[in-house]
This record gives structure tokens, sequence and C-alpha cells, in this order.
């Protein structure tokens, strides 16, 4: 991992600084980063099994990993966009992903633990919103586990915090944070 912060006292991992391409001036490994985040919001094909190689590698060698007693990975739904099309591209998104994620960590896949429930208008970005509010949580995903949350991109933690506080609320023993890139 390139670090670690605290969101909401839980410990959270990324692998990359994470600079938005509106970002002038980028190096080429910037640029390389900010599409591979690109890729992997979208999707493509050919990312999930090259993003669930670099997560296996690098959750793998989290000092409390092997610890866990019942890990389950759990992807952050994408429910800032208007729901028939985000649900669609969270299918295509994180299915893929989490199941080959899960079957390389030789960990549950809670691909379907959290799912979004209807139309809303973009809430992306905003700060104190109920984020959780278009989304169903599967408790039998959850309780008695210890939750990874996985994600693309950590910017302010406000959707990690919303959903950690919502797994412990739904009995997880232990909330983690992993993501792709951490904007700078």
């Amino acid at each position: 991992f390139k670090g670690k912060v605290r969101y909401d006292e839980a410990l959270c991992f990324y692998i990359h600084d994470y600079y938005p391409i509106r970002t002038k001036d980028l190096t080429p490994h910037q640029k390389k980063v900010s599409n591979l985040v690109f890729r992997f919001k979208e999707g493509t094909e050919n990312a999930a099994p090259l993003l669930a190689k670099i997560f296996s590698l690098c959750i793998g060698r989290m000092p409390f990993f092997k610890e866990m007693k019942s890990p389950v990975l759990i992807p952050i739904p994408a429910a800032t966009r208007e729901a028939a099309a985000t649900r669609e591209r969270n299918i295509t998104r994180f299915a893929r992903f989490c199941s080959l994620l899960s079957r390389r960590l030789k960990v549950a896949d809670g691909f379907r633990a959290i799912w979004i429930k209807e139309d809303r208008e973009q809430l992306k970005g905003t700060t104190g919103h109920d984020k959780l509010s278009n989304l169903i949580f599967h408790p039998e995903y959850i309780k008695g586990k210890d939750v990874i949350l996985v994600d693309d991109i950590a910017t302010t933690g406000q959707s990690f915090i919303q959903m950690k506080r919502k797994c412990m609320q739904l009995g997880a023993n232990t909330v983690v944070g992993v993501f792709l890139g951490k904007t700078v």
C-alpha cells in the first residue's frame, strides 16, 4: 500500500495517490493511475483481473489480515447516479472483481451485501448527506464478520464512514477500508 489513513477510527489503506485527470501537469505515472481508476470505474472488462491481482497482493500483506476469523469482501456501491444505470454499472464494475478477489484471498464474496434500491439525484461530493438512504443492506453478509470495504477512490472518507457505521450497527466484528487511490 502507498499509505493508510483513519476514518472514524477505522484503518483504511490505499494503493496509489490519485490525482484527478483535471489536475494539470500530471507525471506519466500519475496519468497511468488516473487511467487505471477510470478503467475500474467504467467496469472495463480487462480491469477486473488486473485489479483483483493488485488488491490481493496488497490485502494479503496487511499484518492483521491472516488473523481475521471471518473476513468478507464488500464493495461500496456507487449510489450517486440514476439508479438503473448505476445498478448495471455497479454489477459490471464489481461482480467479477469481487469474485476474483475473494477467490484469490480465500474470503467470502460480499458483492450482494449492499444493493441500490431506487432512482435518486446525483449526490457525489456532498458531505453530511445520508449516502445510505438509497441502499439495501443484507445483514447475513455482515453480522459476525470482519468486513473489508473496497472502493476505487477515497476523497473525504464520508461514504466509507457511513458504510462502516452501518456495518457495525448490523453486527460486524471489524471494518477496514481498502481503496485503489486516495485523492491528493
